[in-house]
């Protein structure tokens, strides 16, 4: 029923399509006149379908007959084998009894392959006693390989017979004991000849240098009997019998003996100890590298060719005394290493696998050190490395105390510095400490490029507290100089090289940057900046003053500025001592004294060209900032003189007097330190030009004005201040000074001239006294710079 509706329905559906199909056709009256076209096409086609239809039909039926056609024949066959079978299974029960008449022909016949085997074995069953002396005098006398044959011979004999009787169904446990118990020498002569073997493989790598053939012989036997126990495993696994000695596996007998003398050869050196030799590791360790390395080489040349290719002995022996060395180095670690003996160790274990040892030209290219293990575990490396660190750090730490305790030393001798070949004052302290830094180096690179890194990262941070440690032994060394101005003898002289040295070790640090970071610094710019700065008097704080905030993370840029401010605190200490000689004389500038006495800016003149004898010995750019800060100091004292109010001038004449004067000892003072530093910038003496035009001022009226234009130059400058200018003329009431004052300052915020860097009246602020400013570490930061507080 289902079949007849899934026809109709394709009928159906058929009929539609042609429907659909003939009305495409017929859409348009013109092609009516393609009708019988159109039905000799579709007659066409409907013929091509039927041929195919009726050729796939024929074809499945040819494929049905012969089908039918094997069937038949397979059933045919079928039936004889059936056939066949059930004769066999009559001829099968026609046999039952055989089994039985045959017994008595099995027995004779087990009875006679006995009799065979001991008529074949009986020359050995008798001759046992003397083949076994005879083989024992082939072995003494060194015939191995004839030895080895009475050997074979005798062992054949024995398992001849012992596998007849392992046949036999009712085999007699009693009898095997009796035949092994009479081939028992067999055995004893066969460990003899083992223990024979060993003892040559033990001592195989000077062996192998006199005569090969001993080795060959060696391993010749071995291979034999590896054989033998390949053959016997074989045997037991069809038959269930196995020799009582079998398997003797001496080929893994013969690996563990060469393994052992390996272990044996590392264990061989006796050392010394660090109590009488500092130097006993480094002498071991190279002990133990021309003993691997020359053992590797007689293997690859002499062994090599001995050993049959399975053996691997090459590669083998790598691995055993990488192993071997392992156990050994090991050892040696937990026994405790110390200081040095940690960075010998581990530039010993950085050239294992290089050209030194592993990776040395003669045992290429059969040594492949990538597929050795782990000399050492990462726990006893990883501690191994952080103890290198400790010492690597407490030696820096160590040697850069003492060696700044010994140039401590040298600034309080009685004699000069050394100079350069600029002449410039100098100590050796900045290419000790380098130097210990660049050999530091040196042992890193020769361990790992990441230890190298990290060692580089102990030297930077341990140069970073150098900087403070050397801070406060300069100061140390002022304050000691101020107890006493008589000692140290050379005291000026020594802080000339103190400074100097400052600029060496930014020096030494930049090319340190650059050798060991591979990265230019950008401390070239920055020095160039740094000197224009220093040769400006309008700038406030030359030093380091190139880059503001500088990156945390750059500890060479700040060991720059740091050891930078280092030099400026030690330049300010040398101004001090000069000033020191100037204070009477400072102290009456703008006196009545003054007015009339002449003498005051000569003093001051030929003192600081006195100390300029000393200073032309610090390095062009301390140089030219500690005259331009002379330059500076000596117009703040001017201008403390002004503003400290110690003269009332009570006439016209006085004022003009005064300022003339004033103005006389400006051009006097620029053209002096113009000629000793040789400056081609602005001079700090210009700010005591407006000081002495209000001073000498006529005009009363005018006097707005003249503090105007200076307050717009100088707008440090305090209403206070300027009263205090004013007071010192002695015609302005304090209203009217203050009116004035207060005038000047508003005037100034309004214009919009350029303000000079120099800040005279701010200097003066802070300086209130002349006495020795103290200097103390900045506390603040990391490196505890010293920074120059109130002078």
């Amino acid at each position: 029923m289902e079949i007849s509706d899934t026809a109709e329905a394709a009928e159906s559906e058929a009929q539609a399509k042609a429907i659909q199909q003939v009305a495409s056709m017929l859409l348009r009256p013109d092609q009516l006149d393609k009708v019988d076209q159109y039905r000799r096409r579709t007659a066409r086609k409907k013929a091509s379908f039927e041929a195919r239809l009726k050729a796939a039909v024929q074809s499945q039926l040819d494929g049905v007959k012969a089908g039918l056609s094997q069937l038949t024949e397979a059933l045919e066959e079928v039936k004889n084998v059936k056939k066949k079978m059930t004769e066999v299974d009559e001829m099968y029960l026609s046999c039952g009894t055989l089994s039985d008449k045959m017994r008595d022909i099995k027995d004779v016949s087990a009875q006679h392959r006995q009799l065979a085997a001991a008529m074949e074995n009986l020359k050995h069953i008798f001759a046992v006693p003397e083949e076994v002396e005879k083989a024992r005098v082939m072995i003494k006398n060194g015939d191995l390989l004839e030895a080895h044959k009475s050997l074979t011979d005798l062992e054949t004999s024995r398992d001849d017979l012992l596998y007849e009787q392992h046949k036999l169904e009712n085999r007699s446990t009693a009898d095997m004991k009796q035949l092994q118990r009479f081939f028992a020498e067999a055995e004893t002569l066969s460990n003899e000849l083992g223990n024979t073997l060993w003892k040559i493989l033990q001592n195989a790598m000077t062996i192998v240098k006199k005569d090969t053939g001993d080795i060959v012989t060696v391993l010749r036997i071995i291979e034999r009997e590896h054989r033998a126990d390949v053959k016997m495993q074989e045997q037991e696994r069809f038959s269930g019998f196995i020799p009582p000695d079998r398997p003797k596996q001496w080929r893994d007998r013969a690996m563990e003996t060469l393994k052992t003398a390996v272990d044996d050869r590392i264990e061989s050196d006796v050392y010394d100890t660090r109590d009488t030799d500092k130097m006993w590791l480094v002498r071991h360790l190279e002990i133990l590298r021309k003993y691997v390395l020359n053992d590797l080489r007689i293997v690859k040349t002499l062994c090599s060719p001995c050993f049959p290719p399975s053996f691997d002995i090459m590669e083998r022996y790598v691995h055993w005394y990488h192993l071997a060395l392992a156990n050994h180095l090991n050892k040696l670690i937990k026994e405790g290493l110390q200081g040095n003996e940690i960075i010998s160790l581990l530039t010993w274990l950085n050239g294992y696998t290089g050209r030194e040892l592993l990776g040395h030209p003669d045992l290429q290219p059969e040594v492949d050190v990538n597929s050795l293990p782990q000399l050492l575990d990462d726990e006893v490396s990883d501690q191994l490395m952080m103890d290198y660190f400790v010492t690597t750090q407490r030696n820096m730490s160590e040697w850069t105390q003492k060696s700044l305790e010994q140039d401590s030393k040298d600034w309080r001798k009685e004699e000069e510095p050394e100079t350069d070949a600029d002449g410039y004052y100098k100590t050796s302290l900045p290419v000790i400490l380098f130097q210990m830094i660049k050999q530091t180096m040196q042992v890193a690179e020769t361990i790992s490029e990441l230890q190298k890194k990290k060692v580089f990262d102990v030297c930077i941070k341990e140069m970073t507290k150098f900087v403070r440690s050397y801070a406060e032994s300069v100061t140390s060394y002022k304050e000691e100089h101020f107890k006493d101005r008589e000692f140290p003898p050379y005291y000026p002289l020594y802080m000339v090289a103190i400074a100097n040295n400052c600029e060496s070790f930014i020096e030494f640090a930049q090319q340190m940057e650059k050798d060991y970071l591979g990265k230019k610094s950008d401390s070239g710019q920055g020095n160039e900046i740094n000197e224009l700065y220093m040769m400006d008097a309008d700038d406030g704080n030359p030093f380091g003053s190139s880059v503001e905030n500088p990156d945390e993370d750059d500890l060479f840029h700040k060991f720059r500025i740091e050891m930078d401010r280092v030099a400026e605190a030690t330049c300010g200490y040398l101004l001090d001592e000069v000033f020191m000689d100037l204070k009477i004389h400072c102290d009456n500038l703008l006196t009545k004294q003054w007015l009339t006495d002449e003498s005051i800016v000569e003093t001051v003149c030929v003192t600081i060209e006195d100390y300029y004898n000393d200073f032309v010995h610090l390095r062009p750019r301390y140089f030219s900032w500690i005259m331009k800060e002379a330059e500076r100091r000596v117009v703040v004292e001017y201008l403390k003189g002004a503003l400290g109010r110690r003269v009332k001038l009570g006439s016209n004449d006085e004022r003009k007097k005064a300022g003339e004067k004033l103005s006389k000892e400006q051009e006097l003072l620029s053209a002096f330190f113009g000629r000793l530093s040789s400056s081609r910038f602005r001079s700090p003496c210009e700010a005591l030009i407006p000081i002495a035009e209000v001073i000498k001022l006529q005009d009363k009226s005018m006097m707005p004005l003249e503090l105007s234009g200076l307050v717009t130059k100088y707008r440090d400058a305090s209403v206070d201040q300027l009263k205090a200018l004013l007071a010192i003329r002695g015609d302005f009431s304090a209203n009217e000074a203050k009116e004035i004052c207060e005038e000047a300052i508003l005037t100034s915020l309004k214009g919009n001239q350029p303000m000079s860097k120099f800040t005279p009246f701010s200097e003066v602020s802070k300086q209130q006294t002349i006495e020795v400013p103290a200097y103390k570490p900045v506390t603040n930061t990391a490196s505890g710079l010293l920074a120059r507080l109130t002078q």
